[in-house]
């Protein structure tokens, strides 16, 4: 049976009774068993949450304190756990915007049960499981950090002497490595969401980029080289005088009056050579990348015509393109050799 843990910051005994009671019920009706504790003030919930909890539960008001909840999320972003919030408070307008409340409600709106379902929910995608302080992550790195780093530390230790910020991005690449190589053998499809990320992750353009025109709202991929994108010196001057751009186009005007299941499948699955399909999803409309329509740019250019980028494209999947672009600009062809007493020969 599966099991979630849950931490109620909840100092009102006959809400706590309530959760109790609906926690036992929610166990007999559900294929999953809820184990909880609860604290009724900050410091109690400080001493007892970490990363081993799949959510927690908590109230606003807490005692004498109007800004105990908050209180507890600021020290849960302060101490790097991750887990998700569900505020229950008759002062919902109070709760504090954080990216780990994903929920707030009054009182009178829903009960427990609702909130155990949406944290069943989340368990269920493995995102707990994962990301949570007992995940996949955790025991990746710990199997790094004991059969990898440590038999070698002492050429990391050398390294750390000549450069020290230098050796410290290096480990988390190297690291890196090692995570991503542990996916390498999983071979179902990707969802749609992880050819991106979002929000994009830095200040600066990188290779694979997705911009929009401030105009047009028209989106593009910068597809430029990633050592040319490397600001420079004092005043971040590009390694490049051009920046370059791949227009991406609507599928409906790509597909034109032809939506055949045949024609259809045929950009998805990226047969045409110029090409690329980036999938749809709830914060991209996605598109077909063209790689006959380009744009070069110089950077006060392309800063005038475009937003800031607000999308990547993930790094394995912009590793497909720049390799299905490239071969597309790489091809030679040959000339056409008389081939009829070969294909005769071998079929007759």
């Amino acid at each position: 049976m599966n099991q979630i843990k849950i931490l109620l910051v909840e100092d009102a005994e006959d809400q706590q009774g309530i959760f109790k009671d609906i926690v036992e019920v929610f166990n007999q009706k559900n294929n999953l068993n809820v184990e909880y504790e609860i604290a009724e003030d900050p410091e109690e919930a400080s001493s007892k949450i970490d990363a081993s909890y799949d959510g927690a539960i908590i109230d606003l008001y807490l005692g004498d304190d109007e800004e105990g909840g908050n209180k507890i999320v600021h020290q849960l972003g302060d101490s790097f756990t991750r887990i998700p919030i569900i505020f229950v408070t008759a002062f919902a307008d109070s709760v504090i915007d954080h990216p780990s409340v994903i929920k707030t409600r009054r009182r009178e709106n829903g009960t427990y049960e609702s909130d155990l379902l949406l944290f069943q929910k989340i368990h269920n995608t493995g995102l707990t499981r994962i990301m949570g302080g007992r995940g996949l992550i955790e025991q990746t790195l710990s199997e790094v950090f004991l059969k990898n780093l440590l038999p070698q530390i002492e050429t990391w230790v050398a390294y750390g002497e000549e450069d020290s910020e230098r050796t410290e991005k290096a480990l988390l690449r190297y690291t890196l490595n090692h995570l991503f190589q542990s996916l390498e053998e999983d071979e179902k499809p990707c969802f749609p969401e992880e050819v991106y990320l979002h929000p994009h992750v830095s200040k600066e353009i990188t290779t694979g980029s997705i911009v929009k025109e401030k105009t047009s709202n028209q989106p593009f991929v910068v597809l430029s080289p990633a050592c040319d994108l490397v600001p420079r010196g004092k005043n971040g001057v590009l390694n490049t005088d051009r920046i370059l751009l791949v227009e991406i186009e609507n599928v409906d005007e790509v597909l034109g009056g032809s939506k055949s299941k045949s024609r259809v499948r045929e950009l998805c699955t990226n047969r045409r050579t110029y090409y690329h399909w980036l999938p749809k999803t709830d914060f991209f409309v996605g598109g077909i990348l063209n790689f006959r329509k380009l744009t070069t740019l110089n950077r006060n250019g392309f800063d005038e015509r475009f937003r800031k980028p607000e999308i990547q494209i993930s790094p394995f999947f912009v590793k497909d393109i720049v390799s299905r672009f490239s071969s597309y600009y790489a091809r030679q062809g040959q000339p056409d050799i008389d081939s009829t007493a070969f294909v005769n020969r071998y079929t007759t």
